[in-house]
């Protein structure tokens, strides 16, 4: 036991390290690319598919939650689904988690390679680096960042994120002045007839939210993680909403009606955007130091984080190399599965698609919520005694619901293009599982590390206060950008 005590991860993140880690693994990417480029397709009822999107997040998050804070361990679905489901399934969920934040976090690269390069120019800097160069370089970057440790990487997370959101008001006041309100018509006049269609772009709005659970990946390495994780889970969907509305708000005002439709092929989105609209100089510089020092960053960082931890979690248990379970030891961090995610992020990035990219995670992303949704209904019947800090209200319920509704919306959305990488992808993981798993038993120390994981201290009652006072300081804003944000859009109609 005294071995596996070296080999349990050191529990440094607090709730606004959560909440950032959670929020910056969904703002990113999806905003400003493929989320962004649905404003081409619907207008100004894209907030529809926004608040579609949001209510799809908001029930899974809090069950995310409750999970989290009854088993605050490292590998989050992996985890529950070994103890609720199989092992076979938690190793299939890892598999397909790790390739999609992974891809992530290689497509907010390329994402960050485009908006650098648009910087650069306005900038008035000669820059002609292939784009999957400079990605490359950016996600290298962030597996230095995660090899220092977890407090090194979650102070960096922090500082990214409120450079984003900081940065973010300083645009939305530099180009208010330029805002058309007769791009506003119905709310319900850009919702294409066709369901599939409309379902494709709830599913890729529904990316801008995907990632939400991207923290109970390191329930292992969270302060008082039965307090922290539930209460960062439930409030994050609400500021994700309130960022991706204000952002598409923007957009669909700034955007001239007659070149609304361009979004839906552009790159670059909000780039298009400010060459369309006639905005130059300034407001161009603040938003690509926006996208690429805060979002590009704050999303990059947690997918090498979360992804280093399930490999490290699925070595300790003998179904990857030994060594991706080593800790440094001096950081603590597993930096042999940190290494690992830079390489194949690099070459993924190689591929150059974001399209490809973001479908094929997509479908993974989905493939693993629903694993989850699974465990926690089949945990609720396993071990109805284990004790549960946190308790999601109607939690059944919302647990059916959302696997049926995610179902619905995979099959509707389907991309027949990124189909086959995924049906390969799943049968290298269940022929892996065969061939070299199979007969594997979980070794003791792993059992034992994770015995030891779960021993985590409760705050004294001083804690408990400082805690609670930060929760509700946090929850203000988190409720204030969700509601400025649907006000916002309702003004708009109107105006």
């Amino acid at each position: 036991m005294n071995e596996s005590k070296n080999k349990v991860l050191t529990r440094a993140l607090g709730l606004p390290e959560c909440i950032t880690i959670t929020a910056g693994a969904v703002i990113g990417v999806g905003l400003f690319t493929t989320g962004s480029s649905q404003v081409g397709i619907m207008g100004s009822s894209i907030i529809v598919a926004t608040i579609i999107a949001f209510f799809l997040v908001l029930w899974p998050a809090a069950i995310y939650g409750e999970l989290a804070a009854a088993l605050p361990l490292a590998g989050g679905t992996y985890a529950y689904a070994k103890r609720a489901i199989n092992y076979p399934v938690a190793v299939f969920c890892s598999w397909n988690y790790t390739v999609a934040q992974i891809g992530i976090g290689g497509a907010e690269a390329l994402a960050f390679a485009n908006y650098w390069g648009i910087l650069m120019n306005a900038l008035n800097i000669p820059w002609n680096v292939d784009v999957r160069i400079t990605a490359s370089a950016l996600f290298v970057l962030f597996v230095a960042v995660n090899y220092f440790g977890i407090e090194f990487a979650g102070k960096w997370q922090n500082m990214s994120m409120y450079f984003f959101w900081g940065v973010s008001i300083v645009w939305f006041i530099s180009v208010f002045n330029k805002m058309d309100f007769s791009n506003f018509t119905s709310p319900v006049a850009g919702i294409p007839s066709d369901v599939t269609s409309f379902a494709t772009v709830v599913l890729m709005v529904w990316w801008c939210f995907a990632g939400f659970e991207t923290v109970v990946g390191m329930g292992a390495e969270v302060k008082f993680p039965k307090v922290t994780l539930p209460r960062a889970l439930c409030l994050s969907p609400l500021i994700v909403f309130g960022v991706n509305a204000l952002f598409q708000w923007f957009l669909v005002g700034l955007t001239p009606a007659d070149k609304l439709a361009g979004l839906a092929e552009a790159a670059a989105p909000f780039a298009y955007c400010m060459e369309v609209a006639g905005i130059v100089g300034i407001p161009v510089i603040v938003l690509c130091l926006g996208i690429t020092f805060g979002g590009d960053f704050s999303t990059m960082n947690p997918c090498v984080t979360g992804p280093a931890r399930y490999m490290y979690v699925m070595a300790n248990d003998g179904n990857m190399p030994k060594a991706f379970g080593k800790l440094h030891p001096k950081y603590n961090t597993p930096y042999i599965s940190i290494l690992v995610v830079g390489v194949l992020g690099v070459l993924l990035i190689s591929t150059g698609s974001i399209a490809i990219l973001a479908t094929m995670c997509a479908f993974c992303q989905m493939t693993c919520y629903i694993i989850g949704y699974i465990s926690y209904l089949m945990l609720k019947k396993k071990e109805p005694n284990l004790e549960r800090p946190f308790k999601v209200p109607f939690g059944t319920f919302g647990a059916w619901f959302s696997i049926v509704a995610y179902l619905i919306l995979a099959f509707l959305a389907l991309d027949m293009n990124a189909l086959p990488y995924n049906l390969a992808f799943d049968a290298i993981c269940i022929l892996y599982y065969f061939f070299f798993v199979r007969k594997r038993p979980i070794p003791q120390e792993a059992v034992d590390v994770e015995l030891l994981t779960m021993q985590s201290a409760e705050p004294t009652a001083e804690e408990k206060a400082a805690l609670d006072k930060q929760f509700n300081k946090w929850k203000i804003g988190a409720i204030t950008v969700f509601v400025v944000a649907l006000l916002l859009f309702i003004v708009g109609y109107f105006l």
